[in-house]
């Protein structure tokens, strides 16, 4: 019902329609906003940010993380069951994260390293640098995950569970993550059970 109900909100705000949502246990009047594009909707006077759940197709598709540590690592942990096509530029690249063998720019980030590539993951530990990837990013048209900052974020990523061609993805809107995780984890018990 919750999924149903996000799917709706999305057609009618493209519309500039107003409509309730429920949040917390209570249902919210929201207005949404349509100005050429998504920019959220209001609850109670505030602008919060809502992620739209979705698979997109990356086959042949060149995805970058920006830094080379333990940050980045976690991320690419997760993507790798998806695809190799990745880069990573950083000075310093962990040694976990040299031996999966992807394509290794050693060096600072410059505007230029996104040429070329489809999503982009900012994963260094300097905010400025991150927020930096992620105004690069949108010159260039390239949607972007900032590490552990959903409202400089254009996607974030899900806990998830993959079994040969079945994926299961919970999230918490980015609010969250260990909820989602703890979630993800109760999910994942009862697969490996066989009682899904």
């Amino acid at each position: 019902m919750i999924a149903c109900c996000r799917v709706i909100f999305f057609e009618l705000l493209c519309k500039g329609s107003l409509l309730f949502g429920y949040a917390g246990g209570q249902f919210f009047l929201m207005e949404a906003f349509c100005h050429g594009s998504f920019t959220g909707f209001t609850v109670k006077g505030e602008i919060m940010k809502s992620f739209l759940p979705l698979n997109i197709r990356i086959d042949n598709k060149k995805i970058l993380f920006v830094g080379g540590g333990k940050i980045a690592l976690h991320k690419i942990k997760s993507v790798v069951q998806y695809t190799r096509n990745i880069s990573v530029v950083s000075p310093e690249i962990q040694d976990e994260l040299h031996q999966m063998g992807f394509t290794e720019i050693c060096k600072e980030y410059e505007t230029s390293d996104l040429d070329g590539y489809f999503l982009v993951y900012a994963c260094t530990n300097n905010f400025e640098v991150n927020r930096r990837i992620k105004e690069d990013a949108a010159d260039y048209g390239i949607l972007v995950n900032v590490v552990d900052n959903r409202e400089l974020s254009d996607f974030i990523s899900p806990a998830v569970i993959k079994q040969d061609e079945m994926t299961i993805a919970v999230s918490s809107n980015g609010e969250n993550v260990k909820k989602s995780v703890e979630w993800r984890n109760k999910l994942k018990s009862i697969v490996q059970r066989g009682n899904f």
